[in-house]
């Protein structure tokens, strides 16, 4: 059985050593203190060792146990421990492989929202462009030279805070530069980890106090320092950001050198012990973590998981808040592209994907278990709190009987569903959502209804505040906000078609009837979130109960004659069919810009069957097709047109509906024009 010895203290390290227990191979794995033991797995091949070696010490040790490789994942900046191992190698001709940082040169931050613990810099001047991509306080470690260039941060005098030697010609030259006394700290190295923490802190304290609205969670201090070696107490500021929780953003790459990045050794590990990577890896677990509001919501069972993952994936707005657990991360809300960096780091044993809220309501969670179904993940769910349930609870609503929607990301029909719910909450996805809405539902008849805003839920400036419409038409909120909707007024959806003729107003232009309207619609078989198109709309009778019944679908009715349009606005406002979208024009032309339809009625063609027929089923084959016809000559044409474009069989139904009117004491039956159905 092969011998490794393994140099870690990193997450690298970490990792390899989670990697290695699982293989046929005894390993010895060496840090340098207790507390970098104690994130080590144990496991009964593996020895650990806690203390310092010399180059001499390491030659001794690697001689008395045999060892077979040496692998080397200290820290990038560990230049004196890593010439140390490197030089124990060749003096004991044992085969040495470095492992090297993935991410250790990026300094794009621009792109990236969330605040990685180190970040690289080759010179000042990309030091000063990646601050100003920030906006929280400055540490400045790297002397007075600098600081002119420092001072080209946007808001300096602000944000720039500054150490330098104890010299009344530095003190001088900093103040000149615009910095107020209070951001020059004159002191006298070295300093240990613990005054670097204090300094931090202190700095902390006095931002906080000047800035009482700023969120130093989401705005982070930033250490600024220079590769400097040992002696010029680099590791000491590198541990004390680690332990205050703020990054550093480090001038002077580490030194290049040759090696294998920790996805590259895995597989080279593989092959060297004589093993295939399916056999090398535990099973991987995937762990879908509801977050709540804020970092506070999180529960126990989560916290733990977060400690224990190897990587933890999310939105940048997500990793803001697991920034303090110091785990690698990958930010995006790409389920595909997540899916694949998953199967392309089999060296990671554990992820936890972070989700705001709860996993189960309007979550990218589902998403993400679509694209995992079938992968080799097991699959662990950890629920949070969600936001609608904490505000109905802070506003003493019971939510049983809430009904809930989502405008976040998506387009969601609100009045559609408050006219038919007593009680309707929306999440919201736009600062203006809440004013969009409330005119909304004034222009559709639903003044009289109660509103709730829920802004910033969890946070320092949190809002709840209620009204009627006419309160919040000029009003925006933070995007991620809420709206609770009471109406006392709400009427039962029907669960039959047909309403009546005189629920419209008809004016001069044709309608369907209701008892036509009736089959139709059930000829259509509209689905929950159908897209339909009424062509020759009209009256927009078929359009808008078509609406009433699918307020999670979308309805176009496309009219040319300008009084049919404007009856199909008056009609639309008046039976709140915010869900229906007027399009004026002549099909086919006028559908081009609309999304495919999965319904289309076409009561009125205009000349164009043929046209609309082939674009119908040129960008949805699967279309349902319901076509009404008075004349013989319209049924000629539909069953031709049903031969030469290869249509579906067609169903043809002929109604004559007759109705009593009163005449005197008598009611007489007048019958009205047989109408042809056809539906494909």
């Amino acid at each position: 059985m092969k011998n490794i010895l393994l140099f870690a203290g990193t997450t690298e390290g970490r990792l390899l050593a989670e990697f290695l227990i699982h293989q046929p191979v005894r390993l010895h794995t060496a840090v340098a203190t207790a507390y970098g033991a104690s994130l080590l797995p144990s496991a009964p091949s593996m020895t650990v060792s806690s203390h310092r070696m010399n180059e001499a010490q390491m030659i001794d040790f690697i001689q008395q146990q045999h060892f077979d490789l040496v692998l080397d994942a200290t820290h990038p900046y560990a230049s004196e421990a890593s010439a140390n191992i490197s030089g124990a190698c060749t003096r004991t001709q044992v085969p040495y492989l470095r492992i090297l940082r993935d991410c250790q040169t990026s300094a794009d931050t621009s792109s990236n929202p969330i605040h990685p613990s180190e970040i690289f810099v080759d010179t000042t001047a990309e030091a000063v462009d990646c601050l100003n991509h920030q906006e929280g306080p400055v540490f400045l470690t790297t002397g007075s030279k600098t600081l002119p260039d420092f001072m080209k941060i946007n808001n300096a005098s602000e944000r720039v805070f500054v150490r330098i030697l104890p010299n009344a010609e530095m003190l001088t030259a900093c103040m000149s530069l615009g910095l107020p006394a209070s951001h020059i700290f004159c002191m006298q190295g070295p300093f240990d980890v613990g005054m670097n923490t204090a300094t931090i802190q202190h700095i902390c304290r006095l931002w906080e106090k000047d800035h009482p609205d700023s969120n130093l969670s989401e705005t982070p201090l930033y250490m600024v320092t220079k590769q400097s070696g040992r002696t010029g107490g680099f590791d000491e500021k590198l541990e004390a950001a680690a332990q205050a929780q703020v990054p550093v953003l480090i001038i002077g790459h580490p030194v290049r050198e040759n090696g294998l990045s920790l996805s590259e050794s895995y597989h080279w590990l593989s092959n060297w012990i004589g093993t295939s990577p399916s056999e090398s890896t535990a099973e991987q677990t995937v762990s879908l973590i509801g977050t709540g509001m804020c970092a506070d919501q999180l529960t126990l069972e989560a916290d733990r998981t977060l400690k224990n993952c190897d990587v933890i994936i999310g939105a940048g707005r997500m990793l803001q808040m697991a920034e303090h657990y110091h785990k690698p991360t990958f930010c995006s809300y790409n389920y595909p592209a997540i899916t694949d960096y998953m199967l392309s780091h089999p060296e990671y044993q554990h992820f936890a994907v972070l989700f705001s809220g709860d996993i189960g309501f309007y979550s990218g969670a589902a998403s993400l278990r679509r694209c995992l179904e079938g992968k080799p993940f097991k699959i662990e769910a950890f629920s949070g709190i969600s936001s609608p349930i904490h505000f109905l609870n802070t506003l003493g609503k019971t939510w049983a009987d809430v009904h809930l929607i989502s405008c976040h990301g998506q387009t969601a029909s609100v009045i559609s569903h408050v006219r038919r719910h007593t009680k309707t909450l929306a999440l919201l996805g736009k600062p203006d959502d809440a004013a969009n809405i409330s005119k909304k539902m004034i222009d559709y008849g639903l003044s009289n209804v109660r509103l709730y805003i829920g802004a910033d839920l969890k946070q320092p400036d949190e809002q709840i505040i209620s009204g009627s419409p006419a309160d919040f038409l000029e009003q925006t909120f933070s995007a991620l906000s809420l709206i609770y909707i009471e109406n006392p007024n709400a009427e039962p959806l029907p669960v039959t078609y047909g309403l009546s003729d005189d629920t419209f107003i008809r004016g001069k232009v044709p309608m369907t009837k209701s008892e036509i309207r009736s089959v139709v619609l059930s000829k259509l078989k509209l689905t929950k979130n159908a897209i339909l198109f009424d062509i020759g709309a009209g009256t927009g009778s078929i359009a808008i109960e078509a609406a009433q019944q699918i307020p999670d679908g979308r309805v176009y009715a496309i009219e040319r004659n300008p009084d049919g349009l404007d009856l199909i606005k008056e009609n639309s406002l008046r039976l709140q069919a915010d869900n229906l979208t007027i399009v004026s024009g002549t099909a086919p032309e006028s559908l081009d810009a609309l999304p495919a339809a999965t319904h289309a009625f076409i009561g009125g063609s205009a000349g164009h069957l043929k046209e609309i027929l082939q674009l119908l089923y040129s960008r949805n084959p699967e279309i349902r097709v319901v076509i009404t016809a008075i004349t013989l000559e319209t049924i000629g044409q539909i069953m031709a047109l049903q031969k030469e474009m290869a249509l579906p069989e067609p169903e043809i139904i002929q109604i004559q509906v007759s109705s009593a009117k009163k005449a005197g004491p008598y009611h007489l039956m007048q019958g009205q024009n047989p109408v042809y159905i056809v539906s494909f």
